[in-house]
């Protein structure tokens, strides 16, 4: 795993910083005043991979008064880039967090997404694919703050483990589960066919008895079949009397089918002679046509009187519609001469005002009154017109009452009409019912014959059926007793089977104990292997032999380190076995120290001297995890310890990391000392401000 990228908002002391972009770096100081965040960067790597960091609570990361944070971590493993999204809200008293792992497509150029369903489903699948965990990390390629003893301050037997998990050794540990679990599961299976075999010898051993069982069996089996033989011929002849009755009650259920149906034609034929009858009634139908044709006769009067009455309406409508245009005329007629009349016997000229002829007061007087006199000959006439007009109104009025009552008189002639011609048609219906009439009973009394045949039949019918009812009532206790005999049959033919498949069973178990104690020779063969993979699977089996193999190599490179840092005056060894009191030997991974005044405990040692030995011991462990196939973790990251170390010991300590930096492809070293930031090639500078802490590579 090779940093990329690292992306921070709201993180610890920075809130929006510029992106750290680590590309081309190979070695890189991260220097800045402390509380500037310098360690906080390395927290974020951490907490984007396995959401841990220093803080055991994940919201105490986020950015002060802020509510919300993230980590965008880019990094490189076995050629393929890859991209870690970490989200965290604080809301409430739990909170939550956010996980997207995603691949970039080379092709493309897009990111592709690798999360599961789950955030712990993700997280598991980052932790496969890094081979890594947080632990495991701490305890090796990353020296914290604070914690570079990390390792060295364990127990010896986690010691082991730690070691172990660098170098992959945890799949020997499942090859022993399952090698456990297989020996399990066969000595198992051995148990199960000794106690088969067991089964099985027990269950031969009582052949005699079952081939005595069988011979009694088949005795009783055939006692039985002669008993049972004579009872089935003597029921042959009560079947036959079944047989005889069943055929009666078949012929007695016929004549019940026949007897209905013969009843129902009887009704039908009385139902359909007594219509005929009432149709054949035709003195009742002549007084019925003969009051129709009455009523019809009035009809056809009322219709005459109506249509004459009709026409008279017609000249009266007339007469009254010329007397009101004319009497509508004769008022605008007249209102010219009464105008005239005024004119003339207001004029005072000597000349007509109307005409323009000479006028005197002679001729002007004849004048008027000859108009006075068509003006009255004008009202006398309209009077006239209007005293005619309201008689004939009058007339017209009563005319229209009488058509009235014609029109309800006649309109009821076409229901008439239709009743008459259905009477005509019911007469010569009637005529045709009386014909009819005397093969309708005799039909009657034909299925009236039938259906006393009938009844007579079905009575001889029951008759013979209650004597065969009787006759198999006898045989009742023959039936029981056939049943009986049967059963016993059955029974005795079942011991029979039964003793014979016990005998087959044996034959069929006799060969299957051969197979089994072959399976059992087999699984013996398969536990002694298995046991041995068990022991070459175990703590001291091949994993302890990878860990003596490569304890030396540690010891080799933490040597060569403290070598450089303290001119050859220290070195370690590394132990994996010790006695016990009780003379037995015991895995351990104790760490040897000595200088140039002997062995002495870890313990013993300042500050600056036991972190020189812990960072030979963390960078040898380093070098394994990096070469180690499958997490290929070709990073290193120093937090602090400079400040234990005097001005030699600091200067001697950055010629050791320079000195492995061929073994690593990125290393980054946490330091606030100003003496030893252009002691690397690159420099990264963590500054506090007022908006949160700001980076710059240099």
């Amino acid at each position: 795993m090779i940093p990329l990228r690292l992306e921070l908002h709201n993180f610890l002391a920075y809130k929006d910083p510029d992106p750290l972009n680590l590309e081309g770096v190979h070695i890189a100081c991260i220097s800045g005043e402390n509380g500037a965040g310098k360690s906080s960067l390395l927290d974020a790597i951490t907490w984007a991979l396995w959401g841990k960091a220093r803080s055991s609570s994940p919201d105490d990361l986020i950015y002060q008064r802020e509510r919300e944070m993230r980590v965008v971590f880019e990094f490189e493993l076995a050629g393929q880039r890859y991209r870690v999204i970490r989200q965290r809200r604080a809301e409430g008293k739990v909170g939550t967090s956010l996980l997207e792992l995603q691949a970039l497509d080379a092709s493309s150029g897009d990111w592709r997404s690798l999360s599961e369903h789950t955030l712990r489903q993700t997280q598991d699948r980052l932790t496969s694919l890094l081979r890594l965990d947080y632990d495991t990390f701490v305890n090796s390629a990353y020296l914290a703050q604070g914690r570079a003893d990390e390792f060295t301050a364990k127990p010896p037997v986690q010691r082991i483990q730690i070691l172990a998990t660098i170098l992959g050794l945890d799949r020997w540990q499942e090859f022993e589960e399952r090698a456990k679990d297989r020996l399990r599961a066969t000595k198992e299976a051995a148990a199960r066919i000794d106690l088969r075999l067991e089964e099985i010898r027990r269950a031969v051993e009582r052949r005699a008895e079952y081939q005595g069982e069988l011979n009694a069996a088949q005795h009783e089996a055939e006692a039985q079949a002669s008993h049972l033989a004579s009872l089935e011929q003597a029921w042959a002849a009560v079947e036959q009397v079944q047989l005889m009755r069943a055929n009666i009650e078949k012929q007695q259920a016929e004549l019940r089918a026949r007897l209905t149906a013969d009843r129902h034609e009887v009704q039908e034929a009385l139902r359909e002679a007594e219509a005929l009858r009432m149709k054949a009634d035709r003195h009742a139908m002549e007084n019925r046509g003969n009051e129709l044709e009455r009523q019809r006769n009035e009809a056809q009067a009322a219709r005459k009187l109506w249509e004459e009455a009709n026409e008279k309406s017609k000249q009266l409508g007339e007469l009254a519609g010329t007397l009101r245009g004319e009497n509508a005329g004769l008022a605008p007629e007249t209102e010219p001469i009464k105008a005239r009349i005024q004119t003339l016997e207001a004029a005072r000229e000597p000349q007509c005002p109307t005409c323009g002829q000479p006028l005197d007061e002679k001729h002007r007087g004849a004048i008027v009154r000859e108009l006075h006199a068509e003006v009255e000959a004008r009202r006398e006439r309209f009077k006239a017109n209007k005293a005619r007009l309201q008689e004939v109104t009058n007339a017209l009025g009563a005319l229209q009452t009488e058509m009235a009552a014609l029109r309800r008189q006649m309109d009821g002639l076409p229901a008439l009409e239709r009743r008459i011609a259905e009477m005509e048609a019911a007469a010569r219906a009637a005529q045709e019912a009386a014909e009819k009439l005397p093969a309708a009973e005799a039909r009657v009394a034909k299925w009236q014959k039938a259906v006393a045949e009938a009844e007579a039949l079905q009575q001889t019918r029951e008759r013979e059926s209650g004597d065969l009812a009787r006759r198999l009532a006898e045989a009742e206790q023959l039936r029981r007793t056939l049943e009986q005999a049967r059963l016993a049959k059955r029974m005795a033919d079942e011991r029979v089977g039964g003793a014979r498949q016990r005998l087959a069973a044996l034959d069929a178990l006799e060969a299957q104990s051969r197979t089994l104690e072959a399976e059992a020779h087999a699984q013996r063969d398969e536990m002694v292997l298995l046991e041995e993979l068990r022991e070459a699977f175990g703590r001291r089996g091949v994993p302890n032999m990878i860990i003596e193999t490569v304890v030396p190599e540690v010891e080799e490179v933490a040597n060569a380190l403290l070598a450089k840092m303290t001119e050859g005056q220290m070195m370690l060894r590394l132990e994996t076995q010790r006695e016990t009191k009780g003379g037995e030997t015991r895995e351990t991974l104790e760490i040897i120290i000595s200088d140039g005044l002997g062995t002495r405990a870890y313990e013993m040692y300042s500050g600056g001297e036991a972190f020189r030995i812990n960072f030979a011991l963390r960078v040898a462990l380093s070098k394994l995890l990096a070469r180690r196939a499958g997490a290929q973790l070709r990073a290193l990251f120093i937090d602090e310890g400079f400040g234990s170390q005097d001005a030699l010991g600091r200067e001697r300590l950055v010629a050791a990391i320079n000195s492995i930096q061929v073994d690593f492809d990125r290393i980054l070293v946490v330091t606030h000392l100003d003496e030893l930031r252009d002691a690397f090639p690159a420099r990264i500078e963590v500054t506090k401000t007022p908006e949160g802490s700001q980076l710059r590579l240099v």
